[in-house]
C-alpha cells in the first residue's frame, strides 16, 4: 500500500502530539515535586530552626517629661539578629543588624515605664554575687571551685552565723562577710540560699534605700542646687547607674520631684553582672576586684538545652531599650510597644560576647517575660529572662560601657 504524503504527515502529527503531552505531564510533575520540597522546607526552618531571641526593629520609649538620660534615648539602637543553634556552642554570624528607633516621650507615662502608678511599683531587692573583676578573673572565681571538705564546711556555716548576728550592728561589715562567703564554694545550698536571704535584707537598707551609713564606702551624699535634675545629677556626678536608679532609691515619685538644699543619696560605684547557671540566679555586685560587694541576687529563666553561652559579655551599645516591640524568630509573631502579652515584657537589655569563644554571640540579652512560671528554668532561646520587677531594677544598674556580665556554668 502506498501512503499519500498527506497521510504521512497526518500520523507524524499525531506521533508529536503524543510525545509532546508525555513530556508535558513529567515537566509538571517534576515542578509540583520541587514546589513541594521548597514549601516543606521552608516550614521546617521557619518552626524547627535555630533562633535567638532579639526584639523587632521599632522600639518606643516610655519616658517622663523631664530631658532624660541620652544613654537611654533619643537615638538609633541597633539589634543584630544573630542565630545560634539552640543545643549547640557554635555560634552563628549574625545577619545584617536592623535599626531601633527610640520614640519620643510621653507624659501621661509614668518614669519608669511601667503602665501601673508609681507607688504601687515593688522594689523587689535580692541579694547574690556577681565578680567586678577584670573578665578573665571573674569566670576563675564562679567555675575554678573544688569540692569542699567537711572542715570547710563547717567553717562556712560559722562565718554565716557571724555575719547574721553582725547584721544588726555593723550591717556594711555584714554584707562584706556575706559577699565573701557567697564567693566560695564551701557553703551548702541551704547555707547559700540563707546567706543570699540575709544580704538581701541588708541591701534593702545600704543600697536601695535613702539611708547612707557613715562607714560605706559604696553610698554617697548630694544636696541638690538650682537648675538640677536627676538626669543631670548623674552626669555631673560621672554615676556608673540610670538616674531611674536615683528617683527609686531616694523614693521619689518623678524625676521632678527635687528641691534646692535637698540631700539625695547616690552610689560610688560601677555595678556588674554575674549568672550563675547552676542556680539559675543573675547576681549584683558594686565595685571592682576583692573589695565588690553584692548588692542583689535575682530568680532567672535560662536557655533551653542549656544554650545560654558562657564567659564575660559587656553591654551592647546603644541596646538598652524600654517598652520594645517584639517578632518572634520562630513563629514570625508580632507584639506592639504597650502589648501586655508581649514575652519579653518590658525591658531588653543586649549582651555583646568580649572573649574569643563568645565575641560572636551579639543575639542574646536580659529581658522580662510574662510566663513567670518559666523562672528557674531552661525554657528561653538562650536568653536570660526575668520577673518584670527585677528586670527593671537591673536595667537601671548596668550601664555601657562600664559593667559587665559574666555568665559561668
Amino acid at each position: 500500500m502506498v501512503l499519500s504524503s498527506q497521510s504521512i504527515r497526518s500520523d507524524g502529527r499525531r506521533m508529536m502530539s503524543s510525545d509532546g503531552r508525555r513530556i508535558r505531564r513529567r515537566g509538571w510533575k517534576l515542578f509540583a515535586l520541587l514546589g513541594l520540597v521548597v514549601v516543606f522546607g521552608w516550614l521546617g526552618w521557619r518552626f524547627f530552626g535555630p533562633h535567638s531571641e532579639v526584639p523587632a526593629s521599632e522600639i518606643r520609649v516610655v519616658d517622663t517629661t523631664e530631658k532624660v538620660d541620652t544613654s537611654i534615648g533619643n537615638s538609633l539602637a541597633e539589634i543584630p539578629v544573630a542565630t545560634i543553634e539552640a543545643d549547640s556552642a557554635t555560634p552563628k554570624m549574625a545577619p545584617k543588624a536592623t535599626k531601633t528607633v527610640i520614640g519620643e516621650t510621653n507624659a501621661n507615662q509614668n518614669v519608669i515605664g511601667d503602665p501601673k502608678p508609681n507607688a504601687n511599683q515593688k522594689q523587689n531587692v535580692n541579694g547574690a554575687q556577681q565578680s567586678t573583676q577584670q573578665p578573665a578573673q571573674q569566670i576563675a572565681t564562679a567555675t575554678n571551685q573544688q569540692p569542699s571538705t567537711s572542715e570547710e564546711i563547717a567553717s562556712a556555716n560559722s562565718a554565716l552565723q557571724d555575719a547574721l548576728t553582725l547584721a544588726d550592728t555593723d550591717p556594711v561589715a555584714a554584707r562584706d562577710t556575706l559577699t565573701r562567703l557567697l564567693d566560695g564554694s564551701a557553703t551548702t545550698t541551704a547555707d547559700r540560699l540563707r546567706a543570699y536571704e540575709a544580704i538581701n535584707k541588708l541591701n534593702a537598707v545600704l543600697t536601695f534605700s535613702e539611708r547612707v551609713l557613715a562607714n560605706d564606702p559604696y553610698a554617697k551624699q548630694y544636696t541638690v542646687k538650682e537648675g538640677d535634675s536627676l538626669s543631670n545629677i548623674r552626669k555631673a556626678q560621672h554615676l556608673d547607674c540610670e538616674w531611674r536608679f536615683l528617683q527609686r532609691i531616694n523614693h521619689l515619685s518623678t524625676e521632678r520631684s527635687i528641691r534646692i538644699g535637698q540631700v539625695l543619696k547616690t552610689p560610688t560605684g560601677s555595678f556588674h553582672g554575674e549568672v550563675r547557671k547552676s542556680e539559675f540566679r543573675l547576681n549584683i555586685f558594686e565595685g571592682d576586684g576583692p573589695d565588690r560587694v553584692m548588692v542583689a541576687s535575682y530568680p532567672i529563666s535560662l536557655g533551653e538545652f542549656n544554650s545560654t553561652p558562657t564567659g564575660a559579655f559587656a553591654i551592647r551599645p546603644r541596646s538598652k531599650l524600654i517598652d520594645p516591640e517584639w517578632r518572634n524568630p520562630r513563629t514570625g509573631q508580632h507584639f506592639q510597644s504597650n502589648d501586655p502579652a508581649n514575652p519579653i515584657g518590658e525591658r531588653w537589655i543586649g549582651l555583646k560576647g568580649i572573649e574569643p569563644h563568645n565575641k560572636d554571640f551579639e543575639g542574646y540579652g536580659i529581658h522580662g517575660t510574662t510566663d513567670i512560671g518559666s523562672i528557674g528554668k531552661q525554657a528561653s532561646m538562650g536568653c536570660v529572662r526575668m520577673l518584670p520587677q527585677d528586670v527593671e531594677v537591673v536595667y537601671e544598674l548596668l550601664t555601657e560601657p562600664n559593667s559587665i556580665v559574666t555568665i559561668a556554668p
